[in-house]
């Protein structure tokens, strides 16, 4: 897999930066696997933190990434709760000793640098689900038009970190013709004796359009069986369309 995911080596210290309390999104991801039964799959999982929300409350997860600095950071933080696994992985070449998955769900596809790399992953996931399994995505649509937004500073809900401030600055630039979105980042540590760190956070996310979504997801053993369109608008952590397909050969 080509990495389009940026500095996450450094950024798995910070990534609860932003103070923001996940409970909505978790309990979104909680009550739609339960739908399907207790063993789930999360790829491109970062730290862990959905993952370990949904062990303390019965599943069976198993989350991985392919970035070794996020999962030590998970293990770290979660290592203990009962029912997590978690493993160093890469959602286009994976295979791991576990019970056949009920759901899996992921929103971070568009790390993927080609759909023939997308497709590695759908049958990566296809091997480890049930027949009848769930997978949800969430897709980046594509730029219509090409175009650049300035850069911005953004400030975190709440400071999290004892005896540090920090915030990011970002601004990025649409390619219509690539349908490549390119967000540049700056991340910023200050302490309390006035030093200020930072470090880069660049990364570029490969857009799809429905056609090619549902093309690959066809080609590797899914039928569509449902898409939301702006299904969560009420929530307040990612509006956005999601496409759902179950496993059927």
């Amino acid at each position: 897999m080509k990495k389009n995911i940026g500095n996450y080596a450094r950024h798995a210290r910070f990534w609860d930066w932003s103070g923001q309390d996940r409970t909505e999104e978790n309990e979104y991801w909680l009550k739609h696997a339960g739908k399907y039964g207790k063993n789930v799959l999360i790829p491109m999982c970062a730290w862990g933190e959905t993952g370990a929300y949904m062990a303390r409350r019965g599943f069976s997860v198993t989350a991985f990434d392919i970035t070794p600095e996020m999962i030590a950071e998970g293990r770290k933080r979660f290592g203990d709760v009962p029912g997590l696994r978690l493993y160093e992985g890469d959602v286009t070449d994976f295979r791991f000793d576990i019970p056949p998955v009920d759901f899996c769900f992921s929103m971070d596809f568009e790390a993927l640098d080609t759909i023939e790399d997308v497709k590695k992953a759908f049958g990566c996931i296809h091997h480890h689900l049930r027949v009848g399994g769930c997978l949800v995505i969430k897709p980046w649509c594509p730029p219509k038009e090409t175009g650049s937004w300035p850069l911005e500073t953004y400030w975190p809900q709440k400071q999290v970190y004892p005896g540090m401030k920090v915030w990011k600055t970002g601004s990025g630039h649409n390619d219509a013709q690539t349908r490549r979105r390119y967000i540049s980042q700056t991340f910023y540590m200050e302490y309390e004796d006035g030093r200020v760190e930072s470090f880069d956070n660049s990364f570029c996310a490969q857009c799809y359009t429905r056609e090619e979504w549902l093309s690959a997801l066809r080609l590797c053993g899914f039928e569509v069986v449902r898409e939301h369109g702006g299904l969560r608008q009420k929530m307040s952590f990612s509006a956005g369309d999601t496409i759902e397909a179950i496993k059927i050969t």
